[in-house]
């Protein structure tokens, strides 16, 4: 018998572009857990990943109903950085669905573009804005 994958799980909302979006948050216990189910999820190596934001099937445009996404991070790395960096994927993931023209043409492969250094600078700006509050006693844990 395999060993039960120790996991919370809750769901996140934006109507940023209009449309009430839910994104899917499983945060693991272990980071190899969630390395693990993240590649079983769309068959890609993950073995290095802090947190992972995925579809989690395809769906159909221009407009689709449900935008299927689940974001996965581990409690050895929940740290605003990583978290602001994965919901930069999953709010990209949504605007394309959501706010992008012409999707049920050629253009959907020329607009779907790497997000990873967005990704990171709103992860990084994040943390040190957040960082920088705490220290002036803006915010409080």
């Amino acid at each position: 018998m395999e060993p039960t994958v120790s996991v919370a799980r809750f769901r996140v909302t934006t109507t940023a572009t209009g449309r009430r979006r839910t994104v899917l948050v499983l945060v693991y216990d272990q980071v190899e857990d969630m390395r693990r189910e993240a590649s079983a999820g769309d068959g890609q190596d993950h073995s290095r990943a802090d947190g992972v934001c995925q579809l989690t099937r395809g769906y159909r445009w221009p407009m689709p109903d449900h935008v299927p996404l689940v974001i996965r991070l581990h409690r050895g790395e929940l740290y605003t950085e990583v978290i602001a960096h994965e919901a930069t994927h999953a709010a990209a993931e949504i605007i394309r669905a959501d706010a992008v023209p012409g999707w049920d043409t050629r253009a959907r492969t020329v607009l779907r573009v790497d997000f990873e250094p967005l990704a990171y600078a709103v992860g990084e700006l994040t943390q040190r804005i957040v960082s920088r509050c705490f220290r002036l006693g803006l915010l409080t844990a």
